[in-house]
């Protein structure tokens, strides 16, 4: 995947036939906002932030996508900050539809994204969820295993879960499984809190 910012508002995605491999998103599934295509579109923009200083904020997103040879394809992510912007990129590229059809689109799965952290210790966990308690929406719980903390997270809304992302990437390590590990936890590790486990700790173990 290659970066590359073309504009104070706007970057360029490169998505090879490897990156599709990878996260086996195409263009198909990832206008179809999979999980799959959720969890590249979240890894893109973080990596945005860290490599070409691109922050999103508050701000919609406008995505284009093209392909790009026999195996790739290209998305054009522009970051707009007012409804004027939004209609002004709608009409410079030529568009004839609705607004919304061209937004990031946030539908509801039957099957929920779960994102699962492994902490070193309990003073790492704490330290993570000191930064998101504030931020994390959605349901939680925390597990035991072979002496690690591993923290199960389910948001309600993907696509605004990268910053939470970026911000536990310095205090844990992201399960690049979820499910399979889901499955080894709740067969093999110790169950420390079924439910809300970010307002708990906060709570109870955050100054």
């Amino acid at each position: 995947m290659r970066i590359e910012r073309i504009g104070e508002n706007k970057i360029k995605v490169t998505v090879s036939g490897d990156d599709i491999r990878m996260w086996n998103v195409d263009l198909k599934n990832f206008t179809d906002n999979t999980p799959e295509a959720q969890d590249m579109f979240s890894f893109a923009l973080k990596q945005a932030e860290q490599d070409v200083n691109f922050t999103v904020g508050k701000s919609q997103l406008l995505v284009e996508t093209m392909p790009d040879g026999d195996e790739g394809y290209v998305l054009v992510i522009s970051r707009l900050e007012s409804e004027r912007e939004v209609a002004e990129a709608l009409i410079r590229a030529g568009k004839q539809a609705r607004q919304t059809e061209f937004r990031i689109k946030r539908k509801h799965r039957m099957s929920p994204l779960i994102r699962i952290y492994r902490f070193r210790d309990f003073e790492a966990l704490c330290q993570g969820i000191a930064e998101i308690h504030e931020l994390y929406m959605g349901s939680s719980r925390l597990f035991k295993y072979q002496g690690e903390f591993y923290l199960e997270l389910v948001p309600i809304d993907a696509f605004g879960f990268f910053e939470i992302e970026n911000i536990l990437s310095e205090f844990s390590r992201k399960e690049k499984s979820p499910v399979t590990m889901q499955g080894v936890l709740n067969e093999h590790g110790k169950l420390m809190i079924e439910a809300d486990a970010v307002r708990n700790i906060a709570a109870n173990f955050l100054k």
